[in-house]
């Protein structure tokens, strides 16, 4: 998908959608490595032994949408 096209909030979507799919093909249920790959790549994660990189940002992207996660499956949706 050219750069440009992603300003479109549509394709924009379904590239990030079509890409995490794909991570959890290579991942599979495991949504630490996923979210890892998505935030800071997958050459980085497998730098790291599959493991989620040691960078600040992509750390703290992981816990903030799991956190999110969790508590949607709560309910509680914050």
């Amino acid at each position: 998908v050219a750069r440009e096209a992603l300003y479109d909030p549509a394709t924009n979507i379904e590239t990030g959608a079509k890409l995490l799919k794909t991570l959890q093909k290579r991942y599979g249920r495991d949504f630490d490595l996923i979210l890892a790959a998505y935030n800071a790549g997958e050459g980085a994660v497998a730098r790291y032994g599959n493991r989620v990189p040691p960078y600040a940002e992509t750390q703290d992207y992981v816990v903030k949408v799991m956190a999110r996660y969790a508590a949607l499956r709560r309910g509680t949706g914050l």
